[in-house]
């Protein structure tokens, strides 16, 4: 967990990039038309509704799948938005993407952290390269806004806003160490 900075080996560094298909987008995030997102850091795509977040996602997920052959996307979708029949016109192997989907925000950290660690387990020349995706951080509830709302209470959930960041200090470090790049819209 302790590294002299010359050497290269904190997680914070990382060796490559992710190429997302798309030369003006790789641009865009990394500088260079051969670059693209950091490939062991969270990378978000934010904007209005329906201004085509989740395509952009579908191609970086179809590049990054021609590009790792042999890896995986574990992908969470909140809206139930994505269908199979989507991710096949895109040109993407269903049998590469596991599909989960989390109704709070508890819900999504624990799987996403518990994925994480069964990866770590495994011996670092076993591991096939991993991807993942929230699609979308905004559609997620937290327990007490289902509680409050299951209990007809009125109340705003002050709770929502601690609970992301909270769940996003614990993956960015774990998602850095493993290198498994991360895409949320």
């Amino acid at each position: 967990m302790t590294t002299v900075a010359s050497d290269g080996l904190s997680s914070s560094e990382f060796d490559g990039y992710v190429n997302t298909g798309s030369y003006a987008l790789n641009a865009a995030l990394s500088g260079s038309l051969f670059g693209g997102m950091p490939n062991n850091k969270i990378t978000v795509f934010a904007g209005d509704p329906a201004t085509g977040k989740t395509f952009f996602v579908l191609g970086v997920i179809k590049q990054w799948l021609e590009d790792n052959p042999d890896g995986g996307v574990i992908y969470f979708d909140t809206e139930s938005a994505v269908t199979n029949q989507m991710l096949s016109e895109r040109g993407i192997d269903l049998t590469r993407v596991v599909k989960s989907e989390p109704e709070t925000i508890e819900q999504f950290r624990q799987t996403a952290l518990q994925i994480l660690d069964r990866y770590d387990e495994s011996s670092k020349k076993s591991r096939q390269p991993m991807l993942m995706v929230l699609d979308s951080l905004g559609n997620l509830s937290s327990a007490k806004e289902v509680e409050d709302i299951r209990a007809e209470k009125d109340t705003r959930d002050m709770t929502k806003a601690g609970l992301i960041r909270g769940a996003f200090r614990v993956l960015r470090l774990r998602l850095s160490k493993l290198n498994v790049p991360m895409i949320v819209t």
